[in-house]
Parts: structure tokens; sequence; C-alpha cells
């Protein structure tokens, strides 16, 4: 399997001072996988924008609208945590854009890295929130099944927080699996156990919250145990990561214990689940606010995915 980098300096313009979603993150990244980029000969892909009709296929054309009038207005806020500034429905369009440029790779055998802002998987169906303006993992799963005419795919979510929008885009479809790891109880309270998805749906959303001070290796059994299994059984013809990295010990937002290795380990076990299928996988950049660890842990993962 090869590897590759979805990136576009659009993603740096999305900024609001004193924020911790911030530019710095995407540039901590950058600066961390320079060297492996350089070493592996591995490529950065630039991506399109999408479409209105692409970013429709999860969103409320109503959501759609007020982005780009509150962008077109100068900026605003949605809610006392998620802004949207002049050049933000520019920047959150490309983010949707790079999980489908992500996805168009990934079916040809690329495990692909985007590093997009602003973030997505707390975006739902017509409410912006959590730092998301638009569910770049979700608009990138639809994708997959309208463009490439797959039928099953899985959604790994890795975040500390529970993606509670893209949980709710897939509750009632059987075809896509989501799966979260998360800290709780936490933002944004959502993503019991008994979540288990509806109609025909149920039994396709797997939550597993787990306690502050959860440490890498007892998350990492929760993964073995529970979410790999569950996956396995998926069949699915693609993975999708939501690759938060705010579950590192060093996080200033919450409370968990994970390591670089930590997440090492998941690249290794989900690329090599996804192996069966020839596909790549697509990890969509979620969360992490200490720039070191955001880095090194992006880096780990990409090392290990470049293989």
């Amino acid at each position: 399997m090869s590897a590759a980098v979805v990136d576009d300096e659009i993603f740096t313009a999305h900024r609001s001072p004193g924020h911790p979603e911030r530019p710095d993150r995407v540039r901590a990244i950058r600066a961390a996988i320079a060297p492996l980029i350089a070493a592996r000969n591995i490529p950065v892909l630039s991506p399109d924008p999408a479409s209105e009709e692409q970013i429709a296929t999860v969103h409320d054309e109503r959501l759609i609208a007020a982005v780009d009038a509150m962008a077109l207005s100068g900026g605003g806020w949605f809610d006392a945590d998620t802004y949207c500034t002049a050049l933000s429905a520019a920047a959150a369009r490309m983010a949707a854009g790079a999980a489908i440029t992500a996805v168009d790779a990934a079916v040809k055998g690329t495990h692909t890295v985007a590093l997009m802002r602003p973030p997505g998987h707390h975006a739902c169906p017509s409410v912006a929130m959590g730092f998301c303006l638009f569910n770049n993992i979700a608009i990138g799963a639809r994708h997959a099944q309208t463009a490439h005419g797959i039928t099953r795919v899985a959604i790994v979510d890795i975040d500390v927080h529970h993606g509670n929008g893209t949980h709710d885009m897939f509750y009632d479809d059987g075809d896509v699996l989501y799966t979260s790891i998360h800290e709780s109880p936490f933002y944004p309270g959502t993503g019991a156990v008994s979540e288990r998805g509806a109609g025909e749906g149920e039994g396709a959303t797997l939550n597993v919250p787990v306690p502050a001070g959860t440490d890498g290796d007892a998350w990492l059994k929760h993964l073995d145990e529970t979410v790999l299994p569950r996956v396995a059984a998926h069949s699915p013809e693609i993975i999708l990561v939501s690759a938060g990295f705010d579950a590192h010990e060093a996080d200033p937002l919450a409370d968990l214990g994970l390591t670089e290795a930590t997440y090492a380990a998941v690249a290794d076990r989900l690329s090599t689940l996804a192996a069966a299928t020839g596909a790549g996988t697509v990890w969509c950049l979620e969360g992490g606010y200490d720039l070191d660890a955001l880095g090194a842990s992006m880096a780990a993962v990409l090392e290990v995915l470049a293989a």
C-alpha cells in the first residue's frame, strides 16, 4: 500500500484569535511530517472544493446557506465555540473537498491523510457546532457510495469527543457503520452504549464511552475487543477514520492518556484490516490541541501507513 497527504493552504485561513482550533495545528502537522514526506516520496494531493450538491448529501441546504451568508457578512459565531470568518466558508468547502479527494485516492489503494480545517464530526445535518461547519467525513462517506458505488462503509471515530453529527447522519443507515471510543461524561454529552442505531441502521452504531484517566493500553483493549470485531463483521469496502488526537495524554482540552504509540497501533490495526478490501484508509483530521503531540501523533500514523 502507498500513502498520500491531502492539504491546501486555505486551511490556515480559518482563524479566530485565541481559539484553540487554530491554523498552528495544521502547521505543526506539516512540520512534523515533512521529513517523512521527503524520505518516502509521499505525494501531497491538492483538493477541489466540495460542491453544494456534494455537501447537501448530508446537510440541509439551509445550513449551507447560513455558512455562506455568515462568511459574506464578514463572519460571526454559530455558538459559543464555533466561529465563521469571511474566509471560513471557502475553507469549509475545501475541507469537505479534501475528504472527497482522500476517498478517491483510497479506493485506488492509497492510505490517505487529509489535513483539513475546520474539523467536521460535530456538524449535524442542520447545525454547525463544536468547532465544525460541515461534516467532512460524512460527506466523504456519501461520496464513496454515490461516486464509487461502495455499499458498505465503516467510520472509526478516535477523537476524544463523541462525533454526534456523524452519529446522527447515519443512525438509520445500515450500510454505514459508525463507531466511536470517546471520553464520557464529556462534550457533547451524547454517545451512550444504548444508542445502537434505528430502523435499517439498528446495530450499525457502536458507542464505547470511557472514563477520564483511561490510558492507551486500556483504550486499545476497547478497540481490539469491541470496535475491530464489529468493523470486521460489517465487511466494509472502505474504512474512514475521524482522526482526532485530543485523547493524547498531553492534550489540554481532555483527560485521556493516549500516546503517539497508541495512534501508531491504531493505524497498524486499521490498515491491516483494510488490506482485505484492497482499498486504503481515509484519515480526516478532527481535534488535537497540543501542537507537539498533534504533530508527533499524525507523523506516527503516517509512518505506519507509508511502510
